[in-house]
């Protein structure tokens, strides 16, 4: 991977942590109820074992904007 596809990553990466602390408080398993991904993928994701891919950005980033947060 290049500089430019790290960065991307870890912006996902960052909208995920937000979205999963911001949005639920935290939980896991009620983060990936929401986005339909089980919640070992979710966990992956955080811990930097699997991308987010652009999908799931998509989702989290659209979800955000409907619940009114911030990511």
């Amino acid at each position: 991977m290049n500089n430019m596809d790290d960065r991307v990553t870890e912006d996902s990466r960052d909208a995920l942590r937000s979205f999963c602390a911001v949005g639920f408080r935290s939980d896991i398993d009620a983060t990936a109820l929401v986005l339909g991904r089980p919640p070992g993928e979710i966990r992956k994701m955080l811990d930097g074992e699997m991308p987010v891919d652009d999908d799931l950005e998509m989702k989290i980033r659209g979800i955000a904007q409907e619940r009114n947060f911030k990511l």
